[in-house]
């Protein structure tokens, strides 16, 4: 039986998960050395999920008390927050092709949410591309509020602003 981990994504994990984000994003794809400048700022933490085996002490861990640092398993999705004050981002998230529609994306977001109340945020921004209806519905059932546009922020569709109020 297999369960899902989210752990602290470590450096040397930083090309796998380059490789996947260009096979799901492609021209707005996050490049290794944009992941390798934006793990190297201060006020940022990038989770990885993974598959683990029942019975391996990290399974079911999130981040919250205890962040684990762990690469073992397959790679299912990830989130890189940065939060600085009251206020945190959501710069990116994203599931493996494999691992969508079993929950993995809803964990990282709210793996993402504590981070940023942990750190006192009262707030959560995100932006999305109008066309991603999945996630659009996810950032929803979390409350997350249109609260502006970006035309044409991606390649042929506007980038949709979002919030979520979670303090303060």
């Amino acid at each position: 039986m297999t369960s899902t981990t989210i752990a602290e994504l470590p450096w040397w994990d930083l090309a796998e998960v380059a490789d996947h984000d260009a096979a799901i994003f492609g021209p707005t794809a996050w490049t290794l050395g944009y992941y390798w400048s934006v793990k190297a700022q201060n006020g940022t933490v990038m989770l990885a999920a993974r598959t683990a085996s029942a019975g391996d002490p990290n399974a079911d861990s999130a981040a919250g008390d205890e962040v684990v640092t762990a690469s073992a398993g397959e790679l299912t999705g990830w989130i890189v927050m940065s939060g600085a004050g009251a206020e945190a981002d959501v710069m990116t998230i994203a599931t493996t092709e494999a691992a969508r529609g079993k929950g993995i994306g809803r964990t990282l977001l709210q793996a993402g949410i504590d981070w940023a109340k942990d750190r006192g945020a009262e707030v959560v921004h995100l932006e999305v591309d109008e066309r991603n209806a999945a996630a659009l519905a996810m950032y929803a059932a979390f409350g997350f509020e249109e609260w502006g546009r970006r035309p044409d922020y991606y390649p042929g569709a506007a980038g949709i602003l979002m919030r979520l109020r979670i303090g303060g």
